[in-house]
């Protein structure tokens, strides 16, 4: 695992490096951030050091050369299982919850004797999406953990945790990433230069939630947006419909919503609106708020998105210029 990955994360890896070097690590870490800000990629390369014959403690990483990174680069390390959200091989939808059952089978994982090491890892990826049930049967591998066994628990709202799993827990505040560590990470992903400010603007510090920027067709059509966006108060009615009509079931929703709300903090300052009346300034943040949680209304409500965000954004550009 390269460095690079863990830009932002520098005083986790150290934390987690000094428990390891001095042998006194804690069985059980959740990382809790925003969406996209590598805590999942985080959580694994530390896995990587905990299984790594001889890491390497002044870059707090694994070495990269041991059979056991070659394992776990290559996927098939026998004592490291990952949980995540399945797939309904019946409905072929994604589960809406990580299941008992799964929870079931990581703790008897979690049980028996490592294979290759005295170690084993289990990564939960989305433990927010754990229902109650399955929250619930995880406190017994909090509460009587195996020797050798570490649990590395990964989510975006650590408060849909149960307060008994979080108090068991090494926790483990996942900040975004500031603009010089975004900048680095998306020369890692290989995204064009000139896509740069955009992905900045749009990320927020989280460089997952942009990484389809590397999309060629999905970039074009959001540098599209931006432009038809510029100027909130006179884009034209017919192009803002016509984009969506297009691009909408193509284009991440979060990414489509977000560009509108930039817009129109761009467009407030520019038209000296730092300060409006307090009611100007409420028909406003109503508004805003209406086209940022489209994505979720359009999930929960099964709304037709299109028309639904070109009416949240006309409601916007209302509030803007009465």
């Amino acid at each position: 695992m390269s460095q690079d990955k863990l830009l932002g994360f520098e005083d986790i890896t150290s934390r987690f490096a000094t428990g390891l070097q001095e042998k006194r690590l804690h069985h059980a870490w959740l990382f809790y951030g925003v969406k996209g800000i590598g805590k999942a990629k985080l959580a694994r390369a530390l896995s990587e050091m905990y299984f790594c014959e001889s890491p390497d403690f002044v870059h707090n990483q694994a070495c990269g050369q041991c059979h056991a990174c070659a394992m776990m680069y290559a996927e098939s390390h026998p004592d490291f299982m990952r949980m995540e959200l399945m797939l309904n091989p019946k409905t072929k939808k994604m589960n809406r919850d990580i299941n008992i059952e799964q929870t079931r089978e990581a703790l008897g994982f979690l049980s028996l004797s490592g294979l290759k090491s005295q170690q084993r890892v289990v990564l939960i990826d989305g433990a927010d999406l754990m229902n109650n049930q399955s929250a619930n049967a995880l406190l017994k591998g909090l509460e009587e953990p195996t020797p050798g066994s570490l649990l590395m628990i990964v989510c975006h709202d650590v408060m849909r945790l149960p307060a008994t799993v979080r108090s068991r827990c090494m926790l483990q505040a996942c900040a975004p990433l500031n603009a010089e560590d975004m900048e680095q990470v998306l020369n890692h992903q290989g995204l064009h230069q000139d896509l740069h400010d955009l992905a900045i603007d749009l990320g927020q510090g989280s460089p997952g939630s942009v990484s389809v920027l590397c999309d060629a067709e999905i970039a074009k059509a959001l540098l599209a947006w931006q432009q038809i966006l510029k100027d909130l108060y006179k884009s034209d009615i017919g192009e803002l419909q016509a984009w969506l009509d297009k691009y909408v079931n193509k284009v991440p929703h979060n990414l489509i919503a977000s560009m509108v709300i930039i817009a129109m903090q761009k467009n407030t300052v520019e038209k000296n609106m730092e300060n409006p009346a307090w009611e100007k300034a409420d028909d406003i943040y109503q508004a805003a708020m209406a086209v940022a949680s489209w994505p979720k209304e359009v999930l929960r409500h099964s709304l037709r998105p299109a028309p639904a965000l070109l009416s949240y954004i006309l409601r916007l550009r209302m509030a803007l210029k009465s």
